[in-house]
């Protein structure tokens, strides 16, 4: 396809949102389907790119946010105005229109500059999507709604800046000026059904963790045996939908790991040995050798087919190269994926990791992320399982204790499921470099054993530490941070429910709710992403009801899923318990407990059962209980 400089049109977010352009989502495109991580990193990445010295701004440099791929349909008649058919970037456009009515609709922001913009993004077939970004780009309110997904990602925008205390200010004027976005125009004869069927097939680009390996590899120029060993090695960690043993073949993963695969070798120049062992094998083969050797392999991979990726990894293999560098090289390092280049080299340009050292390490600290870091498993329940070899078979055992029903296993799946969903974007995962940390410390050499009892302990503290810089710690713990609504950050809940969740399971009961009552609700307990904090007592009137005053307080507060609250957010406190116990669950164990309670509100005796439950709640937070 041929371009002029119409087709390709490099448009900051005040052009993207001026008023003589409108974008249209045809009939043919998918449903608005950006969550939490997807929303946040956008977010994130955008603040991140901003120059926030004062004074700094005509040197602020252009964030480049990716392609809208559009195909421009006939002027509306008697207007200037250009209709674009979008392809490609719906996702993102929907959640920068979202972005919009949310800045909008803060008081503190200068609205000069916004008022100059438009909300111009339409729906062939959705009139409720419609209906939906208009009533949030109007302000008139979102409670109940059409489009939960759309009302949800408006909530999750609001959460996020108050729970990571952006400067509005600085986000609002670097995203109008300073986000640039690329318009691809397609030609006028394009079939776009064909088109777009391309679109969504097409393959992917270079990525950035080929480029570092190609440079770490150019070491190793004149040793074809160490650049085939470091190669098998970097690819086998590259692979995070399965246990890192898998990606070696057959013959050098027994030598490597073991015959259980249990083992690990000194450094590298023992995997290296292996690998020369294994070449001279091979030289000295006779065919029908490798005909049986092929029979077998093909058994064993079709074995290892059926078993091997039935994860879901909590991380990419960008983000995991990062945590490897910063746990074991330089704890400045950031965990920005964007910046994975840059972190391995200096200003000059020169590799600050020496290939071989790094690439041994990458090994260890991927058989630990394997062993003792939860993963979300086939039928997406959290798991902390190690790979085990038998004679003709292998499979995943708990990584401690004999089965599931081990205390330490799982006690520690679910702290560690509680940090995950806790921080669930790729980037930023402080907490996984921390339990990386941990594990790489507490782990023995030989087979990187670990104490699960220990590693349990140094979890917990690093629970506390990270309530301590919250709230603050002993006689400077801040209540009042936990009174604030929205703003109320998901750990605080998460933190608490593993806490209910630990003393529970052990026979004691909060508020005169204990396992008995609560049954399968706390044996099926898991930790998920709920994102939205729901006010048990509504913050607007629900019935006639008078609203309450104090509202935001932390004892009125739960954590649950954006869907839901988007859903309940009016309902008084009896429908939302009917709602509930119609579905056989409550989303988080605090608020199975505030739902004990027969009465709920501003007047009593709703209002002691709330300050009676919140003062209990805070106690086990702070692991006074």
């Amino acid at each position: 396809m041929n371009n002029n400089d119409k087709d390709l049109q490099p448009l900051t977010i005040k052009k993207l949102f001026e008023p003589l352009s409108r974008y249209v989502i045809p009939i043919y495109q998918r449903n608005y389907a950006w969550g939490v991580p997807e929303i946040e990193q956008l977010i994130q990445d955008i603040y991140d790119a901003a120059d926030k010295k004062e004074g700094a701004e005509e040197q602020a440099k252009d964030y480049f946010l990716g392609s809208l791929v559009v195909y421009e349909r006939e002027r509306q008649p008697n207007t200037q105005v250009q209709v674009y058919e979008t392809i490609d970037g719906q996702q993102r456009h929907t959640t920068l229109s979202i972005l919009l009515a949310y800045l909008k609709n803060q008081q503190s922001l200068d609205q000069s500059r916004l008022d100059e913009l438009e909300l111009n993004l339409t729906f062939d077939s959705r009139p409720k999507s419609e209906r939906a970004l208009s009533d949030l780009y109007e302000n008139a309110g979102h409670g109940e709604s059409e489009e939960p997904s759309i009302h949800a990602a408006y909530d999750i925008i609001d959460r996020y800046f108050k729970t990571k205390k952006l400067d509005i200010a600085v986000f609002c004027q670097y995203l109008l000026e300073h986000v640039v976005i690329l318009r691809v125009s397609v030609p006028k004869d394009t079939d776009l059904n064909h088109y777009f069927e391309i679109m969504n097939n097409r393959g992917e680009q270079l990525e950035k963790h080929e480029v570092l390996k190609a440079n770490l590899m150019s070491v190793y120029a004149d040793n074809e045996l160490a650049r085939d060993c470091f190669s098998a090695i970097w690819d086998a960690c590259a692979n995070m939908k399965r246990y890192v043993q898998l990606g070696f073949e057959p013959s050098i993963r027994t030598a490597v790991f073991g015959d259980k695969w249990q083992a690990f070798p000194s450094d590298f120049s023992e995997i290296q040995k292996h690998f020369r062992e294994s070449k001279q094998s091979e030289k000295g083969m006779t065919l029908l050798n490798i005909i049986h050797k092929k029979e077998r392999s093909d058994k064993t991979d079709d074995l290892e087919n059926e078993k091997e990726e039935r994860f879901e990894s909590i991380i990419d293999f960008s983000n995991f190269l990062l945590h490897v560098l910063k746990v074991t090289m330089d704890d400045n390092v950031s965990l920005d994926d964007k910046k994975l280049l840059d972190a391995f080299c200096d200003d000059s340009h020169k590799l600050r990791v020496e290939p071989t050292e790094f690439v041994f390490n990458l090994l260890k600290y991927r058989i630990l992320f394997d062993r003792y870091i939860v993963k979300r498993d086939f039928d997406e329940k959290w798991s902390l399982l190690t790979l085990e070899k038998y004679a003709d078979s292998f499979n995943y055992i708990t990584s401690f204790g004999k089965d599931e029903s081990n205390e330490v296993n799982q006690q520690l799946a679910m702290i560690l499921s509680m940090f995950h969903v806790s921080n669930p974007a790729q980037t930023y995962k402080r907490w996984l470099n921390d339990a990386l940390a941990i594990v790489g410390s507490l782990a023995s050499p030989n087979d990187l054993d670990v104490s699960g009892e220990q590693y349990l302990k140094q979890l917990e503290a690093l629970s506390d530490k990270y309530l301590d810089e919250i709230c603050g710690s002993g006689d400077k713990f801040d209540s009042e941070v936990l009174d604030t609504g929205t703003a109320v950050q998901n750990f605080i809940f998460n933190r608490l429910d593993y806490l209910l969740w630990k003393h529970l399971v052990k026979g004691q009961a909060f508020d005169g709710i204990g396992r008995a009552q609560l049954g399968k609700q706390l044996d099926n307990f898991q930790f998920s992403f709920r994102t939205s904090v729901e006010h048990y007592f509504p913050q607007k009137d629900p019935s006639g009801y008078e609203a309450m005053k104090d509202v935001d307080r932390f004892g009125n507060l739960c954590l649950i899923s954006p869907s839901n609250n988007s859903k309940l957010s009016n309902y008084s406190p009896a429908d939302k318990k009917k709602f509930y116990r119609e579905n056989k669950r409550a989303e988080s164990l605090k608020q199975a407990i505030m739902m004990s309670y027969d009465n709920w509100g501003p007047d009593e005796p709703g209002y002691t059962h709330i300050q009676n439950h919140e003062r209990e709640m805070i106690k086990v937070l702070r692991n006074q209980a």
